[in-house]
């Protein structure tokens, strides 16, 4: 009597977690997590600046250097904001297809090569310059930080 309540039990559970899975995620879809990806190339925001500053103990003009670095990034990522948006609705559009095209797929990216560079570009002047604001002791506390956040 014990073993056939527990069976019961066990494809009753199982049955309800089959049934309910897809119900979970029911809700969730790609548009939510858009705003993620497209964070990823924003300057460094509020949080971080916070963080930074109580960490390293950054000075008034020092944060005041950090944030118009900030803004200036910002606003040459914005003039590349379109044309990244048009590279994915491309590449929406190629994992759609019933085939997938590589030679499409190539030729996209090549063609899109000014943009992936004008980024990386403005990203690496971005961290140089934030990094050249910093004095010697914050810099190495600065590079511990990111050496321990590496090893995560």
């Amino acid at each position: 009597m014990k073993t056939t309540f527990k069976n019961i039990a066990i494809a009753t559970s199982l049955c309800s977690a089959l049934f309910l899975a897809p119900i979970s995620f029911a809700g969730n879809d790609s548009s939510t997590h858009q705003g993620c990806r497209d964070n990823s190339h924003q300057p460094m925001s509020e949080k971080k600046l916070a963080k930074l500053t109580r960490k390293l103990g950054l000075s008034e003009s020092q944060q005041a250097d950090i944030k118009a670095l900030n803004s200036e990034e910002k606003a040459q990522m914005q003039v590349l904001k379109p044309a990244m948006a048009a590279f994915r609705e491309q590449i929406k559009a190629l994992m759609s297809a019933e085939s997938f095209d590589e030679e499409a797929f190539v030729q996209l990216q090549a063609s899109n090569q000014d943009v992936f560079s004008a980024m990386a570009l403005t990203k690496a002047k971005s961290k140089f310059a934030m990094k050249s604001v910093l004095t010697e002791e914050q810099l190495a506390k600065f590079r511990s930080m990111k050496h321990k956040r590496s090893r995560r």
